[in-house]
């Protein structure tokens, strides 16, 4: 006989809560990959302060046309195929771990609660986020900057850094990811719940307490607004670190802390704002589209 105590009910809804964040992180990262790709090239071109002959953006629109005009539209999606295997597992974990953890910290009702619950969702995602993220990375600078090893797709990518570097170097940047996305997430639905709160208190819901779609991606953009900005500086740090092994003379460092100090003694503290523009442009609306399938593929679901 099959169970339809309590566990069971929570086993389903947790189930459900995964394949949504799947499906909705696929679908998001498929739509705004292109401007991931700019902003990680935004990030590094000034590493050493300029001096390795990387190619060089004005900003978000003149990257867009020069890498169309000398690298073709492809160029714009290397990395995808890494996105793509580790979005599904990495969205699942994610979503899987904020409303669990949401569970336990006063179901959506505290602003410290909804903080704690977007980290533990970031670290339970990173098992999957962080070797994916490396990888994406990796390719999207090529064609940018001089490589050490250039990688004929995701996989190639993969199994070269598995043969020169071993696992750590899938997740040689693991806690500084940490202290980026972590805030990041707390942030962000921190912020979102707020105002989830907010507009259904001023009636923009269903009377189910479900936001109406115009409120729920206003809440989402508002959020990833906020989130996106404030932890800028420590994703430019992220992202320099995890394509060191690259090009080591363009990023001579190996940890956290020495990318700080070499940014802060080549380019001065304004180059950690590098690709905010970028950055915000990316994950606000990859956010909004996800949090705002994800909300929708769960109610199909339940």
């Amino acid at each position: 006989k099959t169970s339809q105590g309590p566990f069971a009910m929570a086993d389903l809804v947790l189930t459900n809560q995964i394949i949504a964040g799947s499906v909705a992180g696929i679908f998001a990262d498929i739509i705004t990959h292109p401007i991931s790709t700019i902003k990680t090239r935004l990030q590094v071109q000034g590493s050493g302060g300029g001096s390795h002959g990387a190619v060089v953006y004005r900003g978000v629109t003149h990257a867009m046309n020069q890498i169309l005009k000398t690298e073709g539209l492809v160029t714009l999606y290397r990395g995808l195929g890494a996105v793509l295997v580790g979005a599904a597992p990495a969205q699942g974990l994610y979503f899987g771990g904020y409303e669990t953890a949401k569970g336990f910290l006063g179901g959506g009702q505290s602003g410290a609660g909804n903080f704690a619950a977007g980290i533990c969702a970031q670290l339970c995602g990173s098992l999957a986020w962080v070797p994916m993220d490396v990888i994406k990375e990796r390719l999207q600078v090529e064609g940018q900057v001089k490589v050490a090893n250039a990688y004929s797709g995701s996989f190639d990518a993969l199994r070269k850094i598995l043969q020169h570097e071993g696992v750590v170097g899938l997740y040689r940047a693991f806690p500084i990811h940490q202290v980026t996305w972590a805030p990041f997430n707390g942030c962000y639905f921190m912020v979102y719940e707020k105002l989830k709160d907010l507009c259904i208190n001023a009636g923009y819901e269903d009377g189910h307490d479900n936001l109406e779609p115009i409120a729920q991606v206003s809440c989402g953009i508002a959020a990833g607004i906020v989130a996106a900005s404030v932890t800028n500086p420590v994703d430019v740090l992220k992202t320099r670190l995890q394509v060191a092994r690259a090009n080591p003379e363009m990023f001579p460092y190996s940890s956290g802390f020495g990318a700080a100090r070499h940014l802060l003694h080549h380019e001065g503290p304004a180059a950690l704002m590098d690709g905010v523009s970028a950055r915000v442009m990316w994950l606000t609306p990859r956010l909004t589209i996800c949090v705002f399938a994800y909300e929708r593929i769960k109610k199909y679901l339940s």
